[in-house]
């Protein structure tokens, strides 16, 4: 492998243009800008193809291979090997979708992609951006304006790279010194801006910048990539100036590139606010961007250091969920010893909780297991990750009845789930319920146990519930803003209540007689009121059945099961 030099841009130019990529990261400018960061390294193999190496702060990893499609595989396998030898994981940064979608089939399961968005090129539209006209350019317009108003007399200007070094220094000096604090990452573009700037005699590239009373107050670098688009490497000014950073960027599209139609304003890095202020321009597109690595899939029980990213997880996965929610989860449910993990190369990938419970079947009691949440990192999704650690968990309880509930069954019916339990969920409108007895609440939360019980000694299958079980429901309502009712002898109500809607998630009833009483404590309500319950009972015809629990060992084989399991953890 050879260090890449400024002079070696004839060499690999002829395999940058073959390869043709999206994405600023394969602009031969953006390389020598940033080379004293990553220490890239390349090597030509048999005329076929360029492979690049970066080197940055001790973590090494690839650049896609600069060829046609036809060497990609073999390309690629050289990569791998020269990766094993010298004892680094394999990997490519900032591939983009088309690359991704070209090298799929060439690699079923071999490798692992990771979707990486904070990559990902901002790409927007020229002439916009150059007008300023529409509705969405009028804040940017605004701010232009007002610059030409306060400022009619600025000078824009091609910088001479050698009369005009020192002035550039100067003002870059300035700008960051004014800032907080210098941190590195700004130290390290200084450093790749005078890089660039010294380097104009063998770089294509284009740089101007504004003068306001002879004083120089932006500067601008930008050059050309493949696809008619311009990227912009550089854009820096006073901000201390009200519109001169949309000044800037218009002087630089009416003075160079006339016949590029777009500009790419390359990644926001995660960072929210770059992130924000990407967006407000408006970009038209995105240059996908992905990691490529060996997938080395292992299985295993978390540990005391999963735990963290096991709730960041749980948190990003379940939009359900929120802080309350995930509290009581973590603090008084959560076991590592039911908790197994999917890692590639010791990456948490996938999580997957089984708990331990109770079923009552035939008057016998029957230790089965509950899926309690399956989850994958969303930059891993839809490559069969999950399915990898629920078939490894599935073989380790394979003698075991399990449960889950699927908010889409079709998922888990290729796992050998069935559909298990059945509910209704009806709305109601309590006024039919008029002529009847309003029963008052007046049970205590000691009651809950025995009505339950007497509930759901009439079904053939059920869920046996512990006292462990009723000491955390009071914890448990409270986190998931959930409000109870309790009618001493007759049974109670679970349920949650916003501002336009009634959600009865549990209802516990000791005899039908009972049900329309408990349910008049809303007649005065004007929200909306839906009730889930059992099938067999009958509150009218607006109601549809849901599975609401799928079973590996037993389906529904009849058209209303006697059969009941909810509020499983």
């Amino acid at each position: 492998m050879k260090k890449l030099k400024l002079e070696d841009y004839p060499i690999i130019k002829p395999y940058l243009d073959i390869a043709n990529y999206e994405g600023y990261n394969s602009n031969f400018v953006t390389m020598m800008m940033w080379n004293h960061e990553y220490h890239v390294e390349y090597e030509i193999i048999n005329n076929k193809f360029l492979i690049m190496l970066h080197n940055y702060k001790g973590i090494r990893f690839w650049s896609m291979p600069f060829t046609t499609p036809e060497y990609y595989k073999e390309a690629i396998d050289y990569m791998i090997q020269y990766s094993h030898y010298h004892q680094f994981d394999f990997l490519i940064d900032c591939a983009t979708k088309q690359f991704v979608e070209d090298i799929k089939s060439l690699y079923t399961d071999q490798l692992l992609l990771e979707r990486t968005r904070f990559n990902d090129d901002y790409i927007y539209d020229r002439q916009m951006m150059q007008s300023l006209k529409g509705k969405k350019m009028q804040k940017r317009r605004n701010h232009y304006n007002a610059f030409l108003k306060e400022h009619p007399d600025y000078v824009y200007r091609d910088l001479d790279l050698i009369d005009d070094f020192d002035t550039v220094l100067e003002c870059l000096n300035r700008w960051e010194l004014e800032k907080e604090g210098i941190s590195e990452s700004m130290t390290s573009e200084v450093r790749g801006i005078m890089s660039l700037l010294s380097s104009n005699y063998l770089l294509d590239f284009q740089a101007g910048a504004i003068f306001i009373d002879g004083k120089m107050e932006a500067f601008i670098i930008g050059s050309k990539l493949p696809h008619s688009t311009i990227q912009i490497h550089v854009e820096k000014a006073n901000k201390e100036i009200r519109g001169l950073y949309p000044a800037i960027l218009k002087e630089f599209l009416e003075h160079h590139y006339p016949e590029e139609k777009y500009i790419n304003r390359e990644e926001d890095m995660g960072l929210e606010n770059l992130r924000q202020s990407k967006q407000s321009l408006h970009p038209i597109s995105m240059v996908e961007k992905y990691r490529i690595k060996e997938k080395h899939f292992s299985v295993s029980k978390a540990n005391a250091n999963d735990k963290e990213e096991i709730i960041k997880l749980w948190s990003q996965s379940f939009k359900d969920e929120d802080e309350k929610s995930t509290q009581y989860y973590f603090q008084y449910l959560y076991s590592p010893q039911h908790t197994y993990v999917l890692k590639n190369n010791q990456e948490l990938i996938s999580v997957l909780q089984i708990k331990p419970i109770d079923i009552c079947t035939s008057q016998k009691v029957e230790k089965s297991y509950f899926i309690l949440g399956v989850c994958t990192k969303e930059s891993y999704q839809n490559q069969h990750c999950m399915k990898y650690l629920l078939k490894s968990v599935l073989s380790l309880y394979k003698n075991h009845n399990i449960y889950l509930q699927a908010y889409i069954p079709e998922i888990y019916k290729s796992f050998g789930f069935f559909t298990s339990h059945l509910h209704k969920i009806t709305n109601i409108d309590v006024n039919i319920f008029q002529n009847d007895e309003v029963y008052i609440p007046d049970g205590y939360f000691e009651d809950m146990p025995e009505l339950y019980e007497e509930y759901v000694s009439h079904f053939e299958l059920y869920k046996i519930r512990y006292p462990k079980d009723w000491n955390l429901l009071i914890k448990r309502l409270e986190a998931f803003n959930q409000k109870v009712m309790i009618f001493k002898d007759k049974g109670y109500m679970i349920y949650l209540e916003n501002d336009s809607k009634i959600y009865i998630s549990e209802f516990i009833y000791t005899d039908s007689k009972y049900v329309a009483g408990m349910l008049l404590n809303f007649k005065d309500t004007h929200k909306d009121i839906q009730i889930e319950s059992d099938l067999k009972l009958d509150l009218g015809e607006n109601y549809e059945k849901v599975i609401t629990m799928m079973s590996n060992r037993f389906s529904v084989d009849q058209e209303e099961p006697n059969y009941y399991i909810n509020e499983v953890y």
